[in-house]
């Protein structure tokens, strides 16, 4: 048998969904049978499923270990910091920015450790912030993903009431995020309002005024000439909603394959060597209030652009200064 004490990293849900993380191989139904028939309890007493755990419960699991660890899902991480570019950390949030080429999560179980969840994870086990036996409900997870190609800050939750308290807000827009970018021609500032929808057979998403509505705000900081340095405040969250919104208004980003104009990115493919997208999430901004986590309220967060990046707005500035 188990009794698991509950700390801030996983109180605040279902006890029955407590139970689904701690043993992903048995089925919803058998765990809620399990605490009918009072085979696990909180606090050595009778409990019902949706019961809401609290900091300092404790839950009694009346079965042999083997049966616990049958229906576990045992994977197993290494510590290591994999030299994580972390831009702010505290006991529920951290920082990271991800660099391009990088998934946010992995694709499939050889990804290990070229993915931002697995490094996270393996940081936290190697400073003693996370040890994978005893959090066995809860591991730390992103709240926010960028493309692989797409460079910049992804948050990570600790615990899982942050978890849910930051998955909420980013769902509701509350967070601002500001990109920024490198775009072909003399961009003006405006509000680019076009629906998009998805088409899966070319995994692109096109104007479509039967789609979802997509909202995005373009300025330009600084123009060379034939290009424009652009920040982006994303007010909806669609797929590829920059690089569709960008390239529908003749602003293609330089080097998007996908959207882009197949002169200029042969250009800077041949000079460069660049072969996706200059997108970056430079800039996050948190909400004025903020109720419980009222610690992070008006926080901005900034992160440092990739060298590639860099390099090509250095010589466009030099060029054209």
């Amino acid at each position: 048998m188990r009794h698991i004490n509950i700390d801030n990293s996983n109180s605040n849900q279902r006890v029955d969904r407590f139970l689904m993380k701690l043993m992903p191989k048995m089925s919803k139904n058998h765990i809620q049978k399990l605490i009918r028939t009072k085979k696990i309890k909180v606090n050595k007493k009778r409990t019902e499923p949706d019961y809401d755990l609290k900091i300092d419960d404790v839950v009694n699991i009346y079965l042999y270990d083997e049966v616990i660890e049958k229906y576990q899902d045992n994977k197993i991480y290494t510590a290591d910091d994999f030299n994580l570019d972390i831009i702010y950390e505290d006991d529920d949030l951290i920082l990271i920015n991800k660099k391009t080429g990088v998934l946010s999560h992995a694709a499939n179980p050889q990804d290990y450790g070229k993915n931002i969840v697995d490094m996270m994870v393996s940081y936290l086990i190697k400073t003693n912030q996370f040890k994978p036996t005893q959090n066995s409900t809860f591991t730390p997870a992103l709240v926010n993903r960028l493309d692989r190609n797409t460079s910049g800050i992804v948050v990570g939750a600790k615990t899982y009431d942050s978890l849910k308290y930051f998955n909420d807000l980013f769902k509701k827009h509350e967070i601002t995020k500001i990109y920024e970018t490198i775009v072909v021609g003399n961009l003006k500032d405006q509000t680019i309002d076009l629906a998009l929808e998805k088409d899966n057979d070319k995994n692109k998403s096109v104007i479509n005024s039967s789609g979802k509505k997509s909202m995005t705000k373009v300025w330009n900081v600084k123009n060379f000439g034939k290009y424009s340095l652009v920040n982006v405040d994303l007010l909806t969250g669609r797929t590829h909603q920059i690089r569709a919104h960008l390239s529908h208004i003749n602003h293609p980003i330089i080097g998007d394959i996908k959207y882009g104009n197949r002169e200029v990115n042969k250009y800077f493919k041949n000079k460069y060597d660049l072969n996706f997208q200059l997108l970056h999430s430079y800039k996050l901004v948190f909400p004025e209030k903020m109720g419980k986590y009222q610690k992070y309220e008006s926080m901005v967060f900034e992160s440092k652009r990739d060298d590639l990046f860099e390099k090509i707005l250095n010589d466009l500035e030099s060029k054209y200064d």
